[in-house]
């Protein structure tokens, strides 16, 4: 992406990419055959962007 195009692909990443938060399940183990179901709260989505001056680049 050029230099002057970097802050808009930014802004559209940024628009689409929103963290959340959502109960996943999970299992805690008690010993010999006790499973309990005990529902978590994660942080999920979101993006991480590198930006990069490129000095080369190849595509083989």
């Amino acid at each position: 992406v050029e230099d002057e195009k970097v802050q808009s692909v930014l802004d559209v990443i940024s628009k689409y990419s929103k963290k959340r938060t959502q109960i996943m399940p999970t299992e805690l183990y008690y010993g010999v055959g006790a499973f309990s179901p005990m529902p978590i709260e994660v942080s999920v989505g979101g993006a991480t962007v590198f930006v990069l001056p490129v000095e080369r680049f190849e595509k083989v």
